[in-house]
């Protein structure tokens, strides 16, 4: 996935998610077939939790670079880092699809 790459998070009749916050941790919840997949629960650090909301509408990773760096006090280097490591692993576990050019 490239860093100008629009995406958003993914779901759809076959597996979609759950979001809840719970104690102050965002819990990510796969549904696979109207079935919660209570072994593959995904519990959000802050800055993972702000970019999965980030995430609900399209962002480019350059986008949410920005706002991570910004509102965590980073530098752009590492808030780069961080999300593209992040919306990596989004995208393997299939949480987030990239959106076609243009929108």
């Amino acid at each position: 996935m490239d860093h100008a790459s629009v995406v958003v998070q993914h779901s759809d009749d076959r597996r979609s998610f759950v979001t809840r916050e719970i104690g102050g941790e965002t819990l990510i919840v796969p549904v696979t077939g109207h079935v919660m997949d209570l072994e593959s629960i995904y519990v959000l650090n802050p800055v993972a939790s702000r970019i999965w909301g980030l995430l609900r509408s399209p962002n480019t990773a350059e986008q949410l670079a920005d706002v991570i760096a910004d509102e965590f006090d980073v530098s752009p280097q590492e808030a780069s880092r961080d999300v593209a490591e992040f919306l990596d692993s989004l995208s393997t576990r299939g949480l987030i699809h990239e959106l076609p050019q243009g929108g």
